[in-house]
């Protein structure tokens, strides 16, 4: 089997899904987070996945919530903490987390800051927690970054761009997958400058329903096409 070494998810469907099912937005989001665990632990304890990135909020999506929506979001992804903190710890996999600052409360900037010292450790496996974030706001960032270092704009190279972005020094990807294919096959400005030549999956299951058995057919699907485009060789 040829794994990728960077898989991004961007989970969508989960309010209309609760609406399907007759669950509250809360349990909708509750069951795509301990998918969201279950996909880590698998990811590290059986795959040769070095980075696993989840996409679980877009800067356009937390401006449109409401209050409370929003504020159970931030308070929800600390509940199965001891459970993630424990899988990472031992399967060796650094937490790091990519994010706009506008929108997210500093009790919970800190809560994520203390889970990366928290496993930092000497490899190359790391698990990418995407909250509140969007492309075009880190090429904001990355552009106001190098200006207020006097950057001379004329001479800059793709590897400037890369050194500028945050987490630039972890693989690109290589394959995203998008839940909710029959309204969305689209990237919707997802690392745009990290997706460059990965595969894109779309799934019939919506976020609610994306478990192991859904992510083992998207990787296999990666390994069929791996082969077909000789990764690496």
């Amino acid at each position: 089997m040829i794994y990728p070494r960077h898989v991004a998810i961007i989970p969508d469907w989960n309010r209309t899904r609760a609406k399907e099912n007759n669950k509250t937005i809360p349990e909708a989001y509750m069951i795509s987070y301990q998918m969201g665990v279950e996909l880590v632990k698998y990811t590290f304890t059986q795959t040769d996945i070095k980075v696993f990135t989840l996409w679980w909020l877009s800067t356009e999506n937390a401006s449109k919530r409401p209050k409370e929506e929003f504020d159970f979001l931030m308070n929800m992804y600390k509940l199965i903490d001891d459970d993630l903190d424990a899988i990472l710890i031992e399967n060796k996999v650094s937490f790091k987390w990519i994010w706009n600052p506008d929108w997210i409360t500093l009790d919970f900037r800190e809560y994520l800051d203390a889970k990366v010292e928290k496993t930092k450790c000497d490899s190359d496996k790391c698990f990418v927690f995407g909250v509140n974030y969007w492309w075009r706001d880190e090429i904001l960032r990355w552009i106001k970054a190098l200006n207020k270092n006097n950057f001379d704009f004329a001479s800059i190279t793709e590897d400037d761009i890369t050194k500028s972005l945050e987490l630039w020094n972890i693989p690109s990807i290589e394959l995203v997958i998008r839940t909710k294919w029959d309204q969305a096959h689209r990237t919707s400005w997802f690392m745009s400058w990290r997706i460059w030549y990965a595969e894109l999956y779309f799934t019939d299951s919506k976020c609610p329903e994306f478990w192991t058995k859904q992510f083992e057919e998207a990787l296999s699907r990666f390994d069929k096409m791996a082969n077909l485009r000789n990764y690496w060789k």
